[in-house]
Formats: structure tokens, sequence, C-alpha cells
């Protein structure tokens, strides 16, 4: 298993001094393939090397009015045979901190290879303090100690290995496998523990894998990563209180608000510390700015531009306003695009008529849609970010309700909503190939957009330069210069007018504002478009299902904000390595 090639113990020839083995069943389950099995120990962290103190005592210089006299430059003794030099008046100067003796520091028993029965909450606990104290790591909010032990107490090779690890790299003993190896087995470990909802146990691994390897950049995007999905659950979880854990096991309910902060502020550090290991790891720039930008703390916007000029000037993306994690740098890069270049836009245009009556009918539909009617099925509007894949998408919402009427998302048609858009599915299908192309293959949607007054959608980057993004307007009841527009990169922002397109690369930084007007203004009700993204018309692999990996080989396999694959933590084929 993972656990058993991971998993390393303790060589019997540099062990310190051990009290009697209690199981040897344990140590040969624990040990790794290929290797002699010392019996399990409780190990002493200070007589191990995990703690240093103590040396020869040192002594003042002489000051005896009979000591040696003091020989001059030119190697003869100074004229009149002088004493040596007077130390006293240095006595009642303290040392500095560089120079002060450190004491001993008290030893600690490390559980090592211990069978789980012969290990104290006490003794759990400590290693996971000492290891999270660790002057190297950036703040790292406490795990759920009670879970954590919950799981070893009544679990497998995996959490045995887990404790058994932290208790290695305290003791400072040496990886027992290559690094590759070993960083392609605990990360095996920390997507498994993430798939299943473990994210504590998995970030303990990737905080012992970055404790192993401090100049690897994969374990600390992986811990903001880890720290980020923590964060986006309780900010959509509904909850309005959180248990913050706490190493002295004594953890209190607090707001969610509080607790998103702490995690994104953490998630924040982490990729950062990404970064400064290395520059030009374009997921820890994408998952970086995308937290700013969601969570929008002080300063965050000028933090963005900074971020953004740092990855230009690393060669990640070419314009700080474009800054997509799916990247094709020989594509035509513009903000904005004449829709009149595009037939899908003028046959959208020509039948507005047909689909803006087509979404009345299903809007009066759901208004006169009676509660004691079981026979109306009629399916509603559903919360952008409510649907599966779309989570991240409900986290750009600043203020007010985006909702929307999808008809092609997550790779096929929406037929339970689709029913009620018979002509509009047809003039999809017909006129707008490369829309239901790009949906069909899992890059883009085509959907009703609907925003209530009083929306703000934040600045954000779309997840692919090889598409663009038509928006027609179906109602739009207010103007720009009323507060009902949408702006991209740097240009001036635009508004939009019923039954017409406009064209954007939603790659460049964009954001939409739809003003709520004045308390005494009368009810303007919601502005519409039909969104539709498209291919770019000068991208190769159009209608391609391997789009992603023949366009853009760094980034095609990696789930942005979930763990890159092992490509992407550059860890090469285990088998290859050896072979």
């Amino acid at each position: 298993s993972a656990a058993q090639s991971a998993k390393a113990t303790t060589p019997a020839a540099t062990a310190p001094t051990v009290q009697a083995p209690t199981s040897a069943q344990v140590a040969a389950a624990v040990a790794p393939v290929g290797r002699s099995v010392p019996a399990p120990q409780r190990l002493d962290a200070a007589a191990a090397g995990a703690t240093g103190g103590g040396g020869a005592k040192l002594e003042p210089p002489t000051t005896d009015a009979k000591a040696s006299p003091v020989k001059s430059a030119g190697g003869g003794v100074a004229a009149g045979g002088r004493k040596g030099l007077d130390y006293s008046k240095f006595d009642n100067i303290e040392d500095s901190d560089d120079e002060r003796l450190v004491p001993r520091q008290e030893a600690v028993t490390l559980p090592m290879g211990m069978p789980r029965e012969a290990v104290s909450r006490e003794e759990y606990d400590k290693v996971w303090k000492m290891l999270l104290g660790t002057k190297e790591l950036p703040f790292t909010p406490a795990p759920d100690l009670d879970q954590l032990w919950g799981y070893y107490k009544y679990g497998a090779m995996d959490e045995q290995a887990l404790l058994d690890q932290a208790c290695e790299y305290l003791g400072k003993f040496p990886c027992r496998l290559e690094p590759a190896d070993y960083k392609a087995k605990t990360y095996t470990l920390t997507k498994k523990l993430e798939v299943e909802g473990r994210e504590d146990e998995a970030r303990m691994w990737s905080v012992i894998c970055m404790l192993r390897f401090p100049k690897d950049p994969d374990a600390y995007y992986n811990q903001g990563v880890l720290l980020n999905k923590m964060c986006d659950a309780a900010k959509f979880g509904g909850a309005p209180t959180m248990r913050l854990p706490s190493l002295d096991g004594s953890g209190k309910l607090v707001p969610v608000e509080q607790y998103c902060s702490l995690f994104s502020r953490s998630a924040t550090s982490y990729y950062r510390r990404c970064l400064k290991v290395d520059p030009k790891q374009r997921p820890g720039y994408i998952n970086l700015i995308g937290c700013l930008e969601r969570n929008e703390p002080s300063g965050w916007y000028e933090d963005v531009q900074q971020i953004a000029a740092s990855a230009v000037k690393n060669g990640i993306w070419y314009n700080r306003w474009q800054r997509p994690p799916h990247f094709v740098p020989t594509l035509e890069a513009k903000p904005w695009h004449d829709p009149d270049n595009f037939l899908m836009c003028r046959m959208l245009e020509a039948n507005y008529d047909i689909i803006r009556g087509e979404y009345d009918a299903y809007i009066h539909r759901l208004e006169n849609r009676k509660d004691w009617d079981d026979s109306d099925t009629t399916p509603g509007l559903g919360d952008v970010g409510g649907r599966a894949g779309a989570l991240h998408d409900g986290g750009l919402t600043k203020s007010g309700r985006w909702r929307e009427v999808p008809l092609f998302t997550n790779c096929t048609l929406q037929r339970e909503h689709a029913e009620y858009f018979p002509e509009t599915i047809r003039i999809l299908q017909t006129h707008c190939r490369d829309a239901i192309g790009i949906s069909l293959c899992g890059g883009g949607d085509v959907i009703f957009s609907v925003l209530t007054p009083g929306t703000r959608l934040r600045p954000h980057c779309g997840p692919s330069n090889s598409r663009l993004t038509c928006h027609m307007g179906i109602r739009v009841p207010r103007t720009k210069e009323q507060g009902c527009y949408l702006r991209v990169a740097g240009e001036e922002r635009r508004g939009w007018d019923e039954g017409k397109c406009v064209v954007f690369d939603d790659s460049f930084e964009h954001e939409v504002f739809f003003d709520a007007g004045k308390p005494e203004d009368p009810y303007t009700g919601d502005r519409v478009v039909l969104l539709a993204n498209f291919w770019h018309p000068d991208f190769e692999f159009k209608n391609d299902p391997e789009w992603r990996q023949k366009s853009d080989e760094v980034i095609a396999s990696v789930d942005v904000e979930s763990l890159p694959q092992t490509a992407v933590m550059k860890v090469p084929d285990v088998a290859s390595a050896r072979s």
C-alpha cells in the first residue's frame, strides 16, 4: 500500500536508547520494504538530536596581574611589560541573544512505531504540537486533534504511518526513500484523504513533506489548496458558526466570517511561500490571486496587481490583465471583440424576439405556479455556484444575487430546463455550434444569466483564453450611466442593449455591476442576458475532447483549487526513475 511504502522506520544502527519492545508484529508492519526491522520504541527527541544544548563551560579571559605580558604587533613584549587588558568593566554587560547560553531542553518522548494501545492521547497530541510549532512554517490553523485521534485509534496502516512519519522528522532521522519516491507516495495519501473529506490529515502529510523538502514548492501549494477548500466549505455551508480547533484541545465556536478569514489568510501565506520557493509556479499565482479576489482582505486589489506584474515578469502570462489558468500564448489577445464579426451573434440578434418570448413565458409560468399544484414541475432558477463544478463561480458574488437558467452546462444539454426553450435550443444548435461544442467539451456554458438589482460580481478572470464570451441582452432595465455595466481590463465600461450582443475575452479581468438605484425608485426587475461561451476563432483544437492537454500541457491535468497532479508536482514516474 502507499502507506507501507511511504513509511520509514529508524535504522537500528543509529537508534537512541529505547525501552523493551512491546510488539514485534507492529514493527514488522510499519517497516519499509527491504529494510531491517527495529524494535518499537519511545524515542528521546533530545537524545536523537531534535534539540541541542549544553557544551563545554566557557571561562572569561584571565585578568590576573601576573598574566603573561602582551606581545606587540612586531612580536615583542609591549613597552614596560604591560599587564593584560582589564575585562572587569565588561562583567555587567548581558550577552546578546545569539551569545546567551541556551539551556538544555527537557527530553520529550516520541511514540514512534508503538502499538496503538500503548500510545496515550497526551503523547499523540504532543507530537502535533511540536510539529506545528516548527518556526519554518507559515501560520497554520490547528487540526482537529479529536478527529485525528479517533482516526488513529481505529484506523489502519495509513493513520499509523502519519504518526510515525511525524515522529521520524521530529527525531531528526533521515528520509529512508528517494525524494521523488517519498513525495509521490505522500501525495497519493494526501489526495486520498482529500477525496474522503479528511483535510486535516491531508494537511499534516503536506506539513511533513514541506519540512522534509523545504525547497519543494508543491507541498506549500497543497497546503494552501486544502485550507482554501476548508474555507469554501464553511463559507457555502450555510452555518452561522464553525468550530475552530485548538492545539490545547479547547476548540471554540466562532462566526463563520472569522473562521473563513483565518483560513484564507493562512492559505495566501502558503501560496506566497510556494512562489517564493518557485516564482514560476503558475498554479500558485492562479490560486493566490483567486483567494485574494474572493475574500477581499485589506489592500487586496493592489496586491493582486503586484502579483500579476510579478507573474508577467516570470513569463507566466503576457499581460497583467489577462490571467487565465489555462493559457494558450499564440492566440490573439484583446479585451473586446466586434460582435458583427461572428455569424453566431448576428443570428442570435436576428432571433431575439423568439428567444425573449420563450424566456418571458418561462418566467410567467414560474410566477403563476401554485404551491399546491404538484403537477407543475417547472424547474426554477438556480444560484450560480450551486451546481456541480461551479462552486468557484458562487464565490464571485460580492452582493445581491446571481442566478441562472442552464441550457448547456456540465458537458450536456440540461433537458429539465431545455424543454421550456425548444426554439432557443434549435437556434443554438443550428447557428451557434462553437458555443455548443465548447460546452459539450467542458470548456464553457450556455445559460440565461440573471442578476437582481444591487448585484456586484467581483473582479476575476475566466478559466481559459481558448474561448470568448457573448452576452445578448434579454432584459436590461438600466443603462450604463444608471449603473448597469461590464468592465473588462482597463477598458471603458460598457452596458447592454436588449436584442444586441457584446463579445469579450473573459480571460481578461472583468467585473459586473447592477446598481439598485435609490430607495424611492420603482423596482426595475432583473438584468437578464443570454450568456454563451464559444471557441476563440484562432484556437486549433476546437471540439477535441483533449483540447486542454494538447494546447497547454503545463496546466492541462490540474484541477485548479484541487491538488495538482504528479506531473505538475514535478515528481517523475517512480518506475521510470528506478529503471
